[in-house]
């Protein structure tokens, strides 16, 4: 009996599939063709088969994830305001005042570049600010205080994650 019942589950689960696959084709052909109808059935245990085979929900797996960025670390918040003006004013470049000031060797040795990396890679302070949906590409962020100092930082690219910044 339990052997019928899940075979039946199985046969209404890939029905399911099947209508939703076969939709999907026919919304992609040319409108020259007939158009099915079709409504939203409400099954209640069904449907949550139905969302496992759309994966509506779930965003990108974490690792896929990742934010490239610069930053300057300086030990004073006097000190990170300072640069930051300078950035905003334009009368330096990010990759010259991080070889210039910033105490991080990867201030002195890559313009303050720290390459690409996931969300928890870094401090939580830092993660917070470059991974925050409000932060903008290209934005000067700061200054963010860590137990390293303060940092002003550029998010360069961010990848994965769909509309969630």
């Amino acid at each position: 009996m339990i052997k019928y019942a899940l075979l039946q589950l199985l046969w209404l689960a890939l029905s399911c599939s099947w209508l939703v696959a076969t939709n999907a084709f026919l919304a992609q052909q040319p409108q020259k063709m007939p158009t099915i109808a079709t409504t939203t059935l409400e099954m209640g245990l069904f449907d949550g088969i139905s969302k496992a085979f759309s994966n509506e929900e779930y965003g990108p797996p974490p690792e896929k994830v990742r934010a490239t960025a610069r930053h300057i670390l300086v030990k004073s918040s006097k000190e990170a305001e300072s640069v930051k003006s300078k950035l905003l004013e334009g009368s330096a470049a990010f990759s010259d005042l991080a070889r210039e000031v910033s105490t991080c060797p990867s201030g002195k040795q890559a313009g303050g570049s720290l390459g690409s990396f996931y969300p928890g890679t870094m401090v939580a302070e830092f993660d917070a600010a470059i991974f925050n949906p409000d932060t903008k590409i290209g934005q000067i962020i700061g200054p963010v205080q860590t137990k390293f100092g303060y940092h002003i930082i550029v998010v360069e690219k961010r990848t994965g994650g769909g509309d969630w910044y």
